[in-house]
């Protein structure tokens, strides 16, 4: 049997996604334009359904559904060229309905079909006034042509552009034209919006490899699938992100939210088949408070995708977001802009902090550090920019330049009688660097040094291995003669199993390890076990991070070679450097 008239009428309502305020929303430009180009107190347009026509967009009148009954515009949508009542007072057809009739006793009616690209008309744009007009040919023609850019922007909703292929949800571009359009309808109003990831981005990167873009592009739009029938009459969904989904709803407050946010979780970590392969969706929301007018779609974006990021920081199902973690970002973003420029102003410069030998304290190495003097920020620290740079390319540029000016100072001291030891950090992304070793020699040998003139300090971690270009790197520099000391043992990762397959010298001992020692039998017993097995592996101990007189005992007690922490000194300048190594030199001569 042959679909009805207002079978292919629902139908086609539902294809383009218009049976809700959001796509109304983006309407009440047009409608408003309407409204000034004829004079008309009152514009709308609306959509017909089967018992009922819905007014998703309107100006000057209150009313925002009738029954279809009460409806003027279904007669219009049964003529294409629309349907123009002059005095709807004296026609029978209409003399009756409630706006006519009663407040706010409308007399003039004007109305063009919306008809969408299968022919199928589903509403009307309509202008009415309080008294009787006269509507001619150019007025029709131009209702027409606003009717015609009604539909476009209608039909705009279901185009590629502002669709997702994998799901058919609306995109990131329509959100950010929806929210819009919502925040010139109703500003000032608050609500909440949410982002949920169903498959974050290396487990999405792992299952495609393995299944195949197939099964992982089933596993979104199902989630897709799930998620909007969830929130069905509630909010429209749109797919912002490869595995990524995203919405806006109006809820007396958090609780209401969070409930939603559990239902959400229950319904969509279930088992789903994807492409025939059981797969289980996984589930990280961020949430956000809104007022739209003030908060724009990108501040929403932005801050959904800020406590998106801590949950799946966290691991946690949820997070909100949170104004301190935006400052932070901030920050960093902006040290990661201004460090190129800090390079060219000279903005950095190098401190040392001395190391002594245990047995009588007197300096033997110094080890590099960099800080930045920021023109706005002040003094930054390392702690916190270093991290920044490390996850962008400026790092290695920042290490070209810690390399030419740490060398160089070196190579004045070695010209003025001064010996000592330099000891410089590299990032795991620096022994990483294909060639890094070459060039790192080159620079060395280009200040007229030795390559046993210098240590590098490496972090341990998992990224440590032999078999590895980190690996290989390290031990081309110790061949040449450079030492490779591991700085912060005993912070976290601990293994010993790489000590005897990479040319390891010096095993510096983490602070952590210190701390602890006038008062901590445990911490004790760790630090004497570390240091007599490097010992037996042939190593050179370090106790970095001491801050007593005690700690630096216990240190010599346990035969620690080198000690370093603000109990024997501070970093401090070259200058200041040099005036310790020339006092400890005549002291010993």
């Amino acid at each position: 049997m042959a679909p009805t008239r207002t079978e292919e009428r629902m139908s086609t309502l539902g294809s383009l996604d218009v049976l809700d305020d959001v796509a109304g929303a983006s309407l009440d430009r047009l409608t408003d334009l309407a409204a000034r180009t004829f004079r008309a107190p009152v514009a709308f347009v609306s959509l017909i359904e089967v018992d009922r026509q819905r007014l998703i967009a309107r100006k000057g009148l209150a009313v925002a559904e009738s029954h279809i009954r009460d409806s003027i515009c279904a007669h219009t949508i049964g003529s294409t060229a629309g349907l123009v009542i002059n005095d709807l007072r004296v026609d029978p057809r209409f003399s009756s309905l409630p706006l006519v009739a009663g407040p706010p006793h409308l007399r003039f009616y004007a109305g063009t079909p919306l008809i969408a690209a299968n022919g199928v008309a589903i509403g009307a744009l309509c202008v009415m006034d309080s008294v009787p007009r006269q509507f001619s040919t150019d007025d029709r023609r131009q209702l027409q042509t606003l009717g015609m850019a009604v539909m476009n922007e209608l039909e705009l909703r279901t185009l590629s552009g502002r669709r997702d292929p994998v799901s058919g949800l609306p995109n990131r571009h329509q959100f950010a034209i929806d929210y819009a359009a919502r925040a010139v309808r109703t500003p000032g109003r608050p609500c909440f919006a949410m982002m949920i990831d169903v498959l974050d981005v290396p487990r999405a990167h792992e299952a495609g490899q393995v299944l195949g873009m197939v099964p992982l592009e089933a596993l979104i739009r199902r989630a897709g699938v799930r998620i909007n029938l969830a929130l069905d009459g509630v909010a429209q969904v749109y797919h912002v992100a490869a595995t990524r989904f995203a919405f806006v709803v109006e809820l007396p407050d958090r609780d209401a939210i969070e409930r939603l946010v559990h239902l959400l979780h229950e319904d969509l970590i279930r088992p789903m088949m994807a492409a025939a392969v059981p797969l289980a969706p996984q589930f990280h929301a961020g949430l956000c408070e809104a007022t739209l007018g003030r908060d724009s779609a990108d501040d929403v974006l932005r801050k959904m995708l800020i406590a998106l990021g801590s949950a799946l920081a966290g691991q946690v199902s949820c997070c909100w977001y949170s104004p301190s973690r935006d400052e932070r970002l901030q920050r960093s973003y902006r040290l990661a802009t201004d460090g190129q420029q800090a390079l060219q102003q000279d903005q950095f410069h190098l401190v040392y902090q001395p190391r002594f030998r245990a047995e009588d304290l007197v300096p033997i190495a110094a080890e590099v550090l960099l800080r930045w003097n920021h023109p706005q920020l002040g003094a930054v620290s390392p702690a916190e920019f270093i991290p920044v740079f490390e996850r962008t390319a400026l790092m290695d540029g920042v290490t070209a330049w810690v390399l030419e000016h740490a060398f160089s100072q070196l190579a004045q001291w070695r010209r003025e009688g001064l010996s000592l030891t330099l000891s410089i950090n590299l990032s795991a992304r620096d022994v990483a660097r294909k060639g890094m070793a070459d060039a790192f020699i080159a620079t060395l040998l280009g200040k007229g040094l030795s390559c046993t003139d210098v240590e590098i300090e490496i972090t341990e971690g998992e990224w440590l291995r032999a078999d590895s270009l980190p690996g290989e790197q390290l031990q081309q520099l110790a061949n040449a003669g450079v030492r490779v000391a591991i700085d912060d043992f005993g912070s976290g990762y601990s293994n010993f199993g790489y000590l005897t397959e990479l040319p390891i010298h010096t095993i510096k001992l983490d602070k952590s390890m210190i701390d602890e020692l006038p008062t901590d039998t445990r911490a004790q017993l760790k630090v004497q076990a570390v240091i007599s097995l490097a010992h037996g592996l042939g190593y050179n101990t370090v106790g970095e991070g001491a801050e007593t007189p005690e700690q630096v005992a216990l240190l010599q007690a346990y035969g620690c070679d080198e000690i370093q922490g603000f109990a024997l000194s501070r970093p401090i300048s070259a200058v200041e450097l040099a005036l310790r190594l020339e006092a400890a030199a005549d002291a010993q001569a």
